[in-house]
Formats: structure tokens, sequence, C-alpha cells
């Protein structure tokens, strides 16, 4: 019987062009909205490592003030960050698998090719572990050890774009790269990866791209290389800001994402390793207020950070109740549509149709007018998010990131059954109730 009311579903849309068109442009406006935004929302808020989110944790210690609160947290959380020291200190254990510092650098290149001059690049400080524990795809090579970490090689990981600027794409391992005053060896280069959001950095750069250089994280010891620190950095209390060795090893500065890895049954044993760690510290002097560390997993981070705004929720939940009064509008359209049509309706019940069929026909053609506004729909919302894409912070390294994909079309197509429901579910269930007797007198 569905192809039968499918074919009266069409004659009926055809009959009257003009409702039918406003129909679909109402639904289309309606579908495109929210289809939208849940498709910016599905793309921050998904897992972005499904197969050992679980397995992934952030370390934070609270060294902080007792007479201030730190910038950017939840009221009772400790900083979002660690200083260097700290890093340091939590390394000692061997409870985690993998375990890492997480910061950025700036540094001068100097390329060898005469086509090139100089440029300032983001460089990524991490230890040897990064790479395993984040899934890191290599292309070339690999990454380095831990003994490169404690004898602060010279070694370079680039990323895919940053081989295809300084090699033209080619094996490049070994070859040497001059960042600021220093010679770098080539150890790996990246495949193109780009995780979205950047779950590793999501304070500093949750939604760019990967950085160019990838180098230990203790050369940032060495100030004759040329490395200087940035991103989101908070201090407090004295320190001697002459000496670049003494900031780094006991001043509160904090500035450091710190993450490990842990089977699951070892958690236990590594908060006990963290607590341990910052009652120590409290003997040294340090670690004013009362413990207050954690050690949160991955997707808990992403939601303490906020990686979905609360205002993204807040419009996806606006843009739903947008659909919702579109349907309300179009109902009263669709109503007298049907009504107009009671004549036709009374001598098909006159023939023997059952209420039941009379129902399914109109409802049928609900349904066609919210697929083709969802097609439309569909259309107004992928150039929806090539725009917000193109407004995105960061924008254009997002390139691609917002691009409509099949989870755009799902969401499209099941809110577009949905309007074609709610619009016709009322206006369907009056125009079977009217009698035949009553519809045929009308005629």
């Amino acid at each position: 019987m569905l192809p039968y009311y499918l074919r009266l579903a069409a004659k009926s849309a055809l009959a009257t062009p003009g409702l039918t068109l406003l129909t679909i442009g109402a639904i289309a406006l309606g579908v495109a909205v929210p289809t939208a935004l849940l498709s910016v929302r599905q793309v921050v808020a998904q897992d972005p490592i499904p197969e050992k989110s679980d397995r992934l944790y952030n370390v934070r210690v609270d060294n902080w003030d007792p007479a201030s609160e730190f910038f950017d947290i939840q009221p009772g959380d400790p900083p979002k960050h660690i200083a260097y020291r700290d890093m340091r200190g939590l390394m000692a254990s061997d409870v985690p698998r993998h375990r890492t510092g997480v910061a950025a650098a700036r540094a001068f290149v100097f390329p060898e090719r005469d086509d090139l001059r100089p440029y300032p690049a983001v460089v990524r400080l991490c230890h040897a572990d990064f790479f395993p524990m984040f899934d890191f795809p290599f292309r070339y090579g690999g990454g380095w050890s831990r003994a490169a970490d404690e004898a602060q090689e010279r070694v370079v990981v680039l990323s895919d774009a940053s081989n295809q600027k300084l090699f033209g794409g080619s094996d490049s391992v070994g070859e040497k790269v001059r960042l600021g005053t220093e010679s770098f060896t080539v150890v790996g280069v990246l495949a193109p990866h780009r995780p979205t959001p950047q779950f590793y950095d999501v304070i500093n750069n949750a939604m760019g791209e990967v950085r160019e250089f990838f180098v230990p994280f203790d050369l940032i010891r060495n100030q004759g290389i040329g490395l200087t620190q940035t991103g989101d950095t908070d201090g407090w209390g004295p320190f001697p800001r002459n000496d670049y060795l003494a900031i780094l090893d006991s001043a509160e500065f904090n500035w450091i994402q710190y993450w490990v890895e842990l089977e699951p049954e070892r958690v236990a044993d590594y908060e006990r390793f963290v607590d341990n760690y910052a009652l120590s510290q409290k003997e040294l002097g340090r670690f004013p207020k009362p413990l207050n560390n954690r050690v949160t997993p991955l997707m808990e981070w992403m939601r303490v950070r906020e990686v979905v705004p609360p205002a993204v929720n807040g419009l996806v939940i606006l843009s739903v109740l947008f659909l919702v009064v579109c349907c309300l509008n179009l109902t009263g359209l669709l109503l007298g549509k049907f009504l107009a049509k009671s004549g036709i309706l009374g001598v098909h019940r006159a023939l023997g149709a059952p209420r039941s069929a009379i129902f399914l026909q109109r409802l049928v053609e609900c349904e066609l007018l919210g697929l083709g506004g969802g097609l439309v729909g569909l259309a107004l919302a992928a150039l929806a998010l090539r725009w917000i894409e193109k407004l995105a912070p960061g924008a254009p390294m997002t390139a691609g990131m917002f691009a409509a994909n099949g989870y755009t079309f799902g969401v499209a197509f099941l809110l577009a059954l949905a309007a074609g429901l709610l619009s016709g579910l009322y206006p369907a269930w009056r125009a079977c109730r009217i009698p035949p007797a009553l519809q045929l007198k009308l005629q």
C-alpha cells in the first residue's frame, strides 16, 4: 500500500504547488538550524580517541595561593595546569604505562631551502611517551626514546605540513632542521593527523591543527637554543626573575598540562602516589591549601574545560524549539488543506476506505513534505556549516572541520521525519474523523 499512498501524496502535493512550496520552505528552515548546530556540537563533543579514552587521565595538583582563586576554573578545582617542578616530581612514578607533559614554545625556523625565508613557529614540548600514548600515526620514522628525553637530545618530529614545507613531503628522517640557534635531527614525520578536539591541549589549541614541530620537553631548560615558552600561564609568589632555571625549578609558575595512561586497576595506586607527592611538598612549605588533587579521565576533563560551551547546548535547545514552532504553524495550513478536500475523502470512505487508511494517506503526504523540506534543510545546513567554519576561531586552520557528513545527513533525515509527523498528526486525525455522509453532503 505504501507505493499507492506515495502516489496519492505526490498528486495531492502537486495539486497545490504554492502551499506545498510554503510547507517545504518552512520545514527546511526549521530543520537547517538545529541540524547545523547539532553537527557543530557533535564535532566538539565527540570522543577523540575512543579506543583508549578510558585510560587517559589529566593530572592536577593544587599549589596555588590560599588568598586567591585561580583564573578560569570551576569553583573548588585546583589550577588547570601544573608547574615544571611538579611535572618532574610526578614523572618519578612508574605506575602509569605512559606519561608526558604538554606545553608549547616559540622558535624561529631557518630552512635550508633557498626559496624559504626564516619564519616563526609554535613548537610542541612533550616527552617520548606522547606519541604512543595519544596514538599519533607516523608516515616516516617514529618518536624518540625516554633516554633522549633525559639526555636532552636535539631531535625533532615533524608534522606532515612542516615536512611538506621543508622537504617537499619526502622521507626526511635523518635530515637536519635548525630551530633557534641549533640543528635538530629529524627522527620521525607524522602522517596527516588532526584530532578534533585536540584533547591533550584543550586549553591552548583545542580546535587548531597539530603543531609543526615536536621536541623533547626538557630542552626548554637550555635558554641558548631560543625556545620561548608560550601559552596560558599563571604564577604567584616571589621568584627570581633573572634566573631562568630557578623560575623552572622553584617558582610557582603553572603552564603545563600533564597526562598519564593508566590501566583501570592502577588508578587508585596512582591517586595515592599523587596525594603522597602533594604531602611531601607540604613538608617543604609548598601547597598551602588542603589536599586538592585531581586525576581526571579524558572525557570528564573535556567537560570540566567546557570544550562544548554551555551556550552551544542552549542554542541547540532553542533551535529545536524553533522547529517545533514552525511545525505548529504548519499544522493550521495542513488542516485547512485536508478539510478542503473533505468531499474527496468522503468518496473514499463511501467506497469502503477505513479511517485508518485515510489517516495513513494524509500522514504519508505530510511525511513526504517533511522529507522534501529535509533535503532543502540539509543543503541550507551545509551552507551554514561552511559559514560557521569561516567564522570559527583559528580559521583557516579549521578548514574541513565542520563539513557536512553522515551525522549531518542522519540528523536532517530524523528531524524531517519528526517535522512531518508533528505537523501532520492532528490534521490527518481530523480528516479521518469527519463522517462520510457529511463529507458527501458538503461535496
